[in-house]
């Protein structure tokens, strides 16, 4: 007979906020108009406000539901005693990686961006301890099957939810663009501007809940293994239908976000679900090729529909593999910069030179006057209206250039733009400084980079980020620079590689490393990376351990092996993309849960053994 105690731990009720997570928060898409001041600003685009619709109360509520959990986990201890928590090697990591985030964020330069995070990120220290808990929590109250089915039952129907929005979008009809949908995420004092919305993508590429086609790309990379995974190993006919539909929902959302983050990511889980469950495959070999067959036809119906697309996109990620692996071929990065307006700017002092592919411009200040000359030195003649601060230079080889002198925040500011080309200077005090979109000064001191010579525009220009990222990490072996502030450290003042990497956008913010294990050793530091990856590992081993060889006769083990590929999805595709609110929760919530699966397993079978 089970005492009062055991039935509290029991119950499935105290996974409300894990089941809130999982199914919820995800979904959350509501506008928040967040005013930007101190450092957030001025490594922002210029803008004072920033239009948030996807993080910010994802956060609000991540944070709510991990204190929820904690506290819950707080009363099982006080009913049960500590007898109620699993002793574990995990619980090691765990503790190193949080005693690094909050020594990154103490001695972090921009402690305010690294208590709360960036804007459009908000992955500040206060959320990447929630993610700790949420581990921490859903590793002990994980008790039995039912929790299990409970927790994943939860991230089945947010995920359908996802899922059915995300086909919508493909196919053309965004319910975000609807009356309904924009009604749903904007605040009624914003409804009357509805109709100016801007939406950043258009048929055959699916966003969903989540911001970006790549942050979908993650989280199918999740869900698309896990639904297979239960598809081919259940038993209940019923369950296998319904699991064959999810599974399929899932995998026309993996493939038709486009993320090819994602599809790696995914693959690398079919390919190690297949080692897991050969035995199975071998006995059951109808349902996993049939499986494998839709999916096939799958990939086919989409590319028809999105009019070869999707096949450009995964012919690109074939290409960039094999680009990785060679040392030599074609430098596209330095051959597309020779083609590009811009071949260099220089400052020094009162002069500013700049070279186009047509022409060399060269400006420079003395008092209240300024002078334009050619390559040569030869001045160029101009004229100049007072009341409007417009230059017309008189030679026919500048016809293109726009330049207006005015003032703008208390400086004098010379603006000059030639088609794509945007600049703005400083001219105060006998000096030419060039200006950020925040008007802040910027320097154009050389930038160190590391590696991807030549292959700076792999994967969507990755490479670049990545070469620029690597020389940054000498600095944080032992302390991250802290949580998010990713964005402050790397060069923004590489407008010269920004230009070339982002098809003429010199002003564009790299906000995030596309990786998150440069992620977390930028933000967070070396120390907390090897603590995360040995958490990983020994999860990695248990679960090999485990499942190699087992029979999956049972729900839990069904759902283990199931768990297990998908954090192999969401660590494969995490080379290519960064840990994000919209999908983090997931992830740590299923590796908690994965860790309990292996525990309830391991237990099973010593008694057993025992018996």
């Amino acid at each position: 007979m089970l005492k009062k105690n055991d039935a509290i731990n029991d119950n499935w009720y105290i996974l409300l906020p894990l089941m809130f997570l999982l199914a919820v928060v995800p979904l959350i898409v509501y506008l928040k108009v967040v005013t930007l001041s101190g450092a957030s600003f001025e490594l922002w685009t210029g803008q004072k406000e920033n239009m948030d619709f996807a993080s910010y109360y994802k956060m609000v509520w991540i944070l709510i539901s991990s204190v929820l959990s904690l506290l819950v986990l707080a009363l099982m201890v006080a009913f049960k005693g500590t007898k109620t928590l699993r002793v574990s090697f995990y619980y090691i990591p765990i503790a190193v990686y949080i005693f690094f985030v909050i020594l990154s964020t103490e001695f972090s330069k921009y402690i305010d961006i690294a208590l709360t995070g960036f804007p459009d990120r908000y992955e500040g220290m206060y959320v990447l301890l929630a993610y700790m808990v949420m581990l921490v929590v859903t590793m002990n109250l994980v008790k039995n099957e039912q929790h299990i089915k409970v927790l994943i039952g939860s991230l089945f129907i947010g995920a359908f939810i996802i899922g059915l929005i995300g086909v919508f979008q493909y196919i053309g009809y965004d319910f975000f663009k609807s009356n309904f949908g924009k009604a749903l995420m904007l605040p009624s004092i914003y409804e009357p501007h509805a109709d100016n919305l801007q939406f950043q993508f258009d048929k055959y590429v699916i966003y969903s809940t989540l911001y970006h086609l790549n942050y979908v790309g993650s989280y199918m990379a999740m869900l698309f293994p896990l639904t297979f995974t239960l598809f081919v190993l259940t038993k209940k006919v019923w369950l296998k239908v319904l699991f064959a539909l999810l599974s399929l929902l899932m995998a026309v959302n993996w493939l038709g976000s486009t993320s090819r983050a994602g599809m790696f990511g995914g693959a690398i889980a079919i390919i190690i679900l297949m080692i897991m469950i050969n035995k199975v495959i071998v006995r059951h070999w109808k349902y996993f090729l049939s499986g494998l067959i839709i999916l096939g036809l799958l990939v086919f119906g989409l590319n028809l529909m999105s009019n070869g697309y999707l096949a450009s996109r995964i012919g690109s990620l074939v290409n960039n593999a094999v680009e990785m692996t060679q040392s030599t071929g074609q430098d596209d990065f330095k051959a597309k910069a020779a083609t590009m307006p811009l071949q260099a700017l220089d400052i020094e002092g009162n002069q500013g030179t700049l070279v186009t592919s047509t022409e060399t411009l060269i400006f420079s200040i003395n008092g209240s006057k300024i002078t334009f000359m050619d390559k040569d030195n030869i001045p160029i003649n101009m004229s100049f209206d007072k009341k409007t601060g417009k230059i017309n230079l008189l030679d026919l080889r500048y016809v293109d250039y726009k330049l207006n002198i005015g003032k703008l925040d208390d400086m004098r500011v010379l603006l000059l733009s030639k088609g794509t080309l945007n600049f703005k200077f400083k001219i105060d005090d006998n000096q030419v400084a060039l200006l950020n979109n925040s008007n802040q000064v910027l320097n154009l001191d050389p930038v160190e980079k590391w590696g991807f010579e030549g292959k700076e525009l792999l994967g969507s220009s990755r490479g670049y980020i990545w070469s620029r990222s690597i020389p940054l990490l000498k600095n944080t072996i032992y302390m991250g620079y802290g949580p998010d502030t990713f964005a402050a450290y790397f060069p923004q003042n590489d407008i010269f590689g920004k230009y070339y990497a982002y098809n003429g956008d010199m002003w564009q913010i790299v906000d995030k490393p596309h990786n998150l294990y440069l992620q977390v050793g930028l933000n967070t530091g070396i120390i907390s990376l090897l603590a995360l990856l040995s958490l990983f590992i020994a999860y990695f081993v248990s679960s090999i351990k485990l499942y190699v060889k087992n029979e999956y006769s049972d729900f839990v083990s069904q759902a283990g092996v199931g768990i297990f590929v998908a954090i192999c999805g969401y660590l494969g595709a995490a080379f290519f993309n960064d840990s994000v609110v919209s999908v983090a929760p997931v992830f740590w919530i299923l590796l908690g849960l994965g860790i309990s699966a292996n525990y309830m397993i391991r237990q099973q079978k010593n008694s057993s053994s025992v018996q």
